[in-house]
């Protein structure tokens, strides 16, 4: 609460009775001690109490509230926006591919060997989203860690890496004829992907590895869009 001042003027007389002063207000004061009708202080004024000025209007609750439902607005929409990104949904422009492979098995020789490999192409960025790895032939168990697998983005150059969750594979994850759906991995623009294997403990040979790489390509200017209409730019 917040205080006002009282009046400050002398008391008024009753009906009938002459104007009354401060002298005798002094007389009342020290006839009616200790129950005394103002402050010792006579320069005191009385307080009252009285509501709160209203709020700062940048403090405003209404205020607060319309930029809460502006801000939850603007996050439905993103969210909205985001369902439908490119790379969840494939767009009606995009061009699908599917490219397999297969290798002799190669020596033990701790080095990777390429299995198959696709390149995005210039204007495009893309989604692989099925892969295949397996062994054809006598000779390996799942998980015996005889053969690596990885995925790698740009293998033999300088930011050659290999992709999360996708650096040591040990098992067949889906044959040729059966690949695998996997979670879509992002790529961009003249990105060349891998499926690249090693061979640290399998003796036999004339064995074949075979690998798949699928997915879509779609045309850059999706992402362009996409990135003008977010403000955060932080897919």
């Amino acid at each position: 609460m917040a205080y006002d001042n009282n009046q400050t003027t002398s008391p008024s007389a009753a009906a009938g009775q002459p104007p009354a002063t401060r002298a005798a207000a002094s007389s009342i004061r020290a006839s009616t001690w200790p129950y005394k009708r103002f402050s010792d202080n006579a320069n005191a004024q009385k307080i009252l109490l009285r509501p709160q000025d209203p709020p700062p209007a940048s403090d405003d609750p209404t205020v607060d509230a319309l930029n809460s439902l502006q801000d939850v607005m603007q996050q439905v929409q993103r969210s909205t926006r985001l369902i439908s990104a490119p790379w969840l949904i494939e767009p009606p422009d995009s061009e699908s591919f599917h490219i397999a492979s297969g290798i002799t098995i190669p020596g033990i020789d701790g080095v990777f060997h390429t299995v198959v490999t696709v390149t995005c192409p210039p204007g495009r960025n893309g989604v692989l989203n099925r892969i295949a790895n397996e062994f054809i032939g006598g000779g390996f168990t799942d998980f015996s860690g005889d053969l690596v697998w990885q995925i790698v983005r740009n293998p033999g150059s300088f930011i050659s890496t290999a992709e999360r969750n996708y650096e040591n594979i040990t098992a067949s994850l889906g044959a040729v004829v059966k690949p695998t759906r996997i979670s879509g991995i992002r790529i961009f623009e003249n990105d060349v992907v891998a499926l690249i294997v090693r061979n640290d403990a399998v003796t036999t040979s004339g064995q074949i590895i075979g690998g798949l790489l699928g997915g879509y390509f779609y045309p850059r200017t999706w992402d362009d869009q996409f990135d003008a209409q977010d403000k955060s730019i932080s897919w």
